[in-house]
């Protein structure tokens, strides 16, 4: 009787046993499921995105052939400017890419942020000899710290100023805002301008992804890597249609005061 008990104990175990090394194998199966579908998209994207510079890049190089030395100059330019291009792209998703592996790590440090908003709003919109918007600022009275990674902090503002600058309406309004709301800052970047589609707005963060609208420019990385930075500082973010444009907005923990 006791060996009969002990081997029921036995095959529960063995059960058991097989129970979580089959789980275990079905996690696997779809992480490896998800890697090649993930892979498969990348490359369908990088194909479809690189079409359109390697197609201008050959057709001005066998214009190239054919024209006056004025001509061969303004050929030269585009053909430069479409590899800068490319060079960006690959960049970016190069440093996407990093970032979804784990391989990127923060080195933060203290950033006075009143003036880091301040001076990087001010670099990006500044004496814009082809400003079309007006430009409004809602800065605190006082400083205030923070930690983060200097430079990815500096890329997630360009990104998102760009962006607003990209979308502005002519004579339209960006605006900054820098408030405190109950213990940490919340960051604002306003554009005055046409608003985000409800479809639109569910794909907004994510890699490759531009509207119709917005077809003519651009990789659609900017805004994903800006909220893959965010991420891994673990702080709150989002975008909302507002009356007459569009909000993109993080939070930021106050480590210390300034």
């Amino acid at each position: 009787r006791r060996q009969r008990q002990m081997c029921i104990r036995d095959r529960e175990r063995t059960n058991a046993q097989l129970e979580q090394a089959n789980s275990r194998l079905e996690v696997d199966v779809l992480q490896e499921k998800r890697r090649l579908e993930e892979r498969k998209e990348l490359a369908d994207n990088l194909s479809h995105e690189m079409k359109t510079p390697l197609g201008i890049i050959r057709a001005y190089a066998e214009g190239l052939q054919d024209t006056g030395e004025e001509e061969k100059w303004r050929y030269a330019q585009v053909i430069i400017g479409e590899t800068e291009r490319m060079n960006r792209m690959l960049t970016a998703l190069l440093e996407l890419s990093a970032m979804e592996a784990g391989a990127v790590r923060l080195a933060p440090e203290r950033i006075r942020f009143v003036e880091f908003t301040e001076t990087e709003a001010g670099r990006l919109l500044m004496d814009l000899p082809d400003r079309d918007f007006l430009l409004e600022y809602e800065l605190p009275d006082r400083e205030y710290g923070i930690y983060a990674d200097r430079a990815k902090l500096e890329q997630v503002l360009d990104n998102l100023i760009g962006n607003a600058k990209k979308h502005v309406a002519g004579g339209g309004t960006i605006r900054v805002t820098l408030t405190q709301e109950e213990g940490r800052l919340r960051f604002g970047i306003y554009n005055q301008g046409e608003r985000i589609g409800e479809e639109e707005m569910s794909h907004i963060w994510d890699k490759f992804y531009r509207a119709e609208k917005d077809r003519t420019g651009g990789n659609g990385l900017g805004l994903a890597i800006t909220a893959g930075i965010l991420r891994m500082h673990g702080w709150e973010y989002g975008v909302r249609n507002m009356e007459q444009g569009v909000e993109f907005f993080f939070y930021l923990p106050i480590e210390e005061d300034a």
